[in-house]
């Protein structure tokens, strides 16, 4: 038998350091384009590699170009016969820097992931912006979520540990079982309703979509097994019995092993079934143990002193078994979601780690507790030196401390697995722009974090506190309302926070569509009343491959790189303070001129406010715009659109001399 252990141990850790991690959680593994890569021509599509495969109806990808504006031609689809992939064709597009969006739903464990990453093509995404990258992010744990997973752990712990304490400890029908067995189903299927509406919450769809989806498949399917698990406790509610007892645990242990397949196990690339069948060990070891314990502190009322011994001690023997089989479950199920030796540093730099170092505190106190019922209580009570007394507190401290693991568990099923963070893409940690202000009766400040603060797609993050204090701001809404200066004609759009820890309140959004000042109005309601927070910031422009050529006497050119090796040559005429004309030629690769079909284009002055260059035709590719320019620094911006529909965009920046 040691043997057999043995070899059977050594099988099993090679299996988890030498095969591929678990995902949980679907993570950016890598992209075409890539993030940051600099084109030459523009893609056809946008395809995406994820740690596990994500689930195509509930997943979503969006390709923006630096105005905001979406460019894909289609919905994202999964890719034939690769699970882990997902496509957005996209429209044709020109030069410029593009963002790609994506939230993904794991078709695994319904976790939800979002992030973004940017390319250029004709123009590095990478220089003066840095990077317009963002890294992947899920939802904070769900106290909701948490909370239902602790009660469905708890509830079939109870159903399963029943069985072994029916035929391996008290060897007779369990004495005012039935309270105890509803009590436990009605726990845990109040704990899986949790899960659902959290779940609901999370992916924000309609509940229909969200159980006819494959993420919700697994929701469903742990519906049916709880609701066999309730048949089965209403047998035996009206049937006591042992065979009910029998039944009662067979139908846990199977609701059990829906859970495992529906968890981080399930979600493993390689040897899947493996993972579940050891993460279902684990469940159940813990169910013979904890849902042991609360079946041994009630079973030991009205039982002789006696029997309350041999009760005791055939416990104490299964715990240590179990406790056993939980330890090396547990080990194998680390090494699969954390990695080998080498990524133990993972347990010390990610929310999954810590709170894994969490459980296994815990644990270790549960061991210590098991360890002075076997050692001192359990032969104490056997000779007569001590009291029961002592043996029920130290079970009731066991169970307060399993509840406390439960909890742990019900986080750490939310948070993706270190080796899966490990094995994604690291985008590199893009640039921000950070606002504060305060209100007029200096009441209320913020400091509004603008994330990567380019023209395009954001993340605004903003903090509320108390201008006196520090103290955050106990707010009930918190909104961010948008105006461009001097271009009242693209309204003001609005963007509702989500309320998170500490007073930050977090949203995002494409309302910053254009270069230029823009003011922001935080509006922050109270309880009793509201106040404005005026803010403003100047969002960059994504950086250009250009040359500069000039020449005495003679306008300075700037040659600027488009897609697909087409370029635009723009230079002022005569460039100093006073009249001036503007000149944009775009021009083929093969150095002919490129026909446009539509162009606009704006002037940003030393004011910092854009204003309309209207444009006048000179040739099929070339522009001109009559304007007069102060001493100052000027951007001239072009968008430009080709009779097939590739759209440029491009612009340059002049000093004017005093």
């Amino acid at each position: 038998m040691r043997r057999v252990l043995a070899v059977g141990l050594i099988a099993g850790l090679w299996i988890v350091l030498t095969g591929t991690v678990a995902g949980a959680h679907a993570l950016v593994r890598s992209s075409d384009p890539a993030a940051n890569a600099l084109l030459q021509k523009p893609p056809a599509q946008v395809l995406i590699t994820f740690t596990e495969p994500p689930d195509p109806g509930l997943s979503i990808i969006h390709v923006l170009d630096s105005t905001g504006r979406t460019v894909e031609a289609a919905k994202a689809e999964r890719v034939p016969g690769e699970p882990v992939q997902l496509r957005v064709p996209l429209k044709p597009i020109g030069n410029g820097v593009y963002t790609v969006t994506w939230r993904t739903v794991s078709r695994v464990d319904g976790h939800v992931t979002g992030g973004s990453f940017s390319f250029g093509v004709g123009v590095s995404p990478v220089g003066a912006a840095k990077s317009t990258v963002v890294a992947p992010t899920t939802p904070s744990p769900s106290p909701l979520a948490a909370a239902g997973r602790w009660a469905l752990y708890f509830g079939l712990a109870v159903l399963a540990g029943a069985v072994a304490m029916e035929f391996l400890v008290f060897r007779s029908h369990l004495t005012n079982g039935r309270p105890v067995l509803l009590s436990a189903w009605a726990l845990s299927a109040l704990g899986l309703v949790a899960m659902v509406v959290a779940e609901r919450h999370s992916v924000g769809v309609p509940l229909g979509r969200l159980l006819s989806s494959s993420a919700g498949g697994g929701l469903v399917r742990q519906g049916i097994g709880l609701a066999v698990a309730g048949i089965a406790v209403g047998f035996a509610s009206v049937r006591p019995g042992r065979t009910s007892v029998l039944l009662v645990g067979a139908a846990a242990a199977a609701a059990m092993l829906l859970h495992a397949e529906a968890g981080h196990a399930g979600a493993a690339a390689s040897f899947r079934w493996f993972n579940v069948g050891v993460q279902w060990v684990h469940l159940l070891a813990v169910a013979v143990w904890i849902g042991g314990l609360l079946w041994l502190l009630l079973g030991m009322r009205g039982r002789e002193t006696r029997e309350r011994a041999q009760d005791v001690r055939r416990f104490s023997w299964l715990a240590g078994i179990a406790l056993a089989v939980v330890a090396v479950t547990g080990l194998f199920r680390a090494l699969d979601e954390v990695g080998g030796p080498r990524a133990w540093r993972n347990l010390f730099d990610t929310s999954f780690g810590i709170t894994l170092l969490v459980k296994v505190g815990l644990f270790v106190g549960l061991v210590a507790l098991g360890a002075r019922n076997r050692y001192v209580n359990v032969p104490g009570i056997a000779h007569g030196t001590r009291r029961l007394t002592s043996l029920r507190r130290t079970v009731g401290a066991e169970l307060l401390i399993a509840a406390g693991v439960f909890g742990a568990t019900g986080v750490l099923t939310q948070l993706p697995p270190a080796a899966s963070v490990a094995s994604a893409a690291r985008p590199t940690v893009p640039r921000q722009v950070v606002v504060i202000g305060n209100d007029f009766a200096t009441s209320v400040r913020v400091r509004l974090t603008v994330s990567p603060g380019v023209v395009g797609a954001n993340a605004f993050a903003a903090v509320v506190t108390d201008y006196d204090t520090g103290r955050p701001v106990d707010a009930s809404r918190v909104g961010l309302t948008f105006s461009l200066t001097g271009r009242p004609e693209l309204g003001s759009p609005s963007i509702e926070l989500t309320k998170g820890a500490r007073g930050t309140w977090t949203g995002q959004g494409t309302v910053i569509s254009m270069e230029g000042r823009w003011s922001v109005s935080v509006l922050v309601q109270e309880p009793s009343s509201s106040v404005e927070v005026p803010l403003d910031f100047n969002p960059r422009l994504p950086p250009e491959r250009i040359e500069v050529s000039s020449a005495p006497e003679q306008p300075t050119v700037y040659t600027i790189a488009l897609g697909g090796g087409a370029s635009l040559q723009g230079y002022v005429d005569p460039g100093g303070a006073g009249n001036n004309t503007v000149h944009f030629t775009f021009f083929r690769a093969s150095g002919d001129e490129q026909p446009i079909a539509s162009a606009t284009a704006i002037v940003l002055g030393p004011s910092g406010s854009p204003e309309d260059l209207p444009l006048v035709r000179f040739d099929p590719g070339h522009f001109i715009a009559n304007t007069k320019l102060s001493p100052g620094h000027w951007r001239f911006h072009i968008r430009a659109t080709t009779g097939n529909g590739v759209v440029y965009d491009a612009y340059f920046e002049q000093h004017v001399p005093g």
